[in-house]
């Protein structure tokens, strides 16, 4: 599969700011994506760099890797030097895309690790979400579940964007899903439930924790103070 797809495809919002990637597209049906979302706004790094897949075999394959946020997934260019998704992710252990380790996890596509803790990982995934058609579309509403529902709706595992007609313009939204990854590399939303199941040992105190410091668990910052916190126990 060719990375030159024809998609639908966004526009840009009007009020961005000079010299920042756009965070809202206004998407409309047949145009080339390559033509019209710069490079810069469709993958995380500015190009391919070299990276490798690591197998549960221990076999090793090493490519020119990216991460797409239209697709929700590293891509890799193949011999032919076509751009291509994965499609073996059950025999996959993780990939690094330069020094960028990403796990892959189903119906979630691929999760960015950004920070270790003494074994436990903070994910994060960025890709562009359907929030509704432009009059309705209300950007305040989405949870961290059902921004994931909304996006694994439009884009199917092609990573073409679907399901609407021909003439109807939708908003997508640049948006970031947080993960956390336990020592055993178990990937699960980053939720306060979540976060407990994993230091199970210290509920007490990590309960307190949160008792005495406001925490939001959608937030980076926020989760990078307690993991930090947690990572330090005894």
């Amino acid at each position: 599969m060719k990375t030159w797809f024809l998609l639908l495809v966004a526009l840009f919002c009007a009020n961005s700011v000079s010299g920042q990637l756009n965070d809202i597209y206004r998407v409309k049906n047949g145009s080339d994506v390559s033509k019209v979302i710069p490079f810069a706004e469709r993958y995380q790094f500015d190009k391919f760099l070299d990276g490798q897949v690591l197998f549960r075999s221990g076999k090793i394959s090493k490519a020119k890797m990216n991460y797409s946020l239209v697709h929700g997934e590293v891509l890799f260019v193949d011999a032919k030097k076509d751009t291509m998704l994965f499609n073996d992710h059950a025999f996959i252990s993780k990939i690094f895309v330069g020094d960028n380790l990403y796990f892959y996890t189903k119906g979630h596509g691929h999760v960015h690790a950004i920070e270790d803790y003494d074994g436990v990982k903070l994910g994060k995934k960025q890709f562009l979400v359907r929030m509704g058609n432009e009059k309705y579309a209300s950007y305040d509403q989405y949870s961290a579940t059902s921004a994931i529902s909304s996006y694994s709706s439009f884009v199917n595992q092609n990573g073409n964007l679907q399901g609407l007609e021909s003439n109807v313009k939708v908003v997508l939204k640049r948006r970031s899903i947080l993960f956390l990854i336990d020592k055993n590399e178990r990937i699960t939303f980053a939720t306060r439930a979540n976060f407990l199941k994993i230091y199970p040992k210290y509920k007490k105190k990590l309960n307190e924790y949160l008792r005495v410091n406001e925490t939001n668990f959608e937030k980076e910052e926020d989760l990078k103070r307690v993991l930090e916190f947690a990572s330090h126990l005894e």
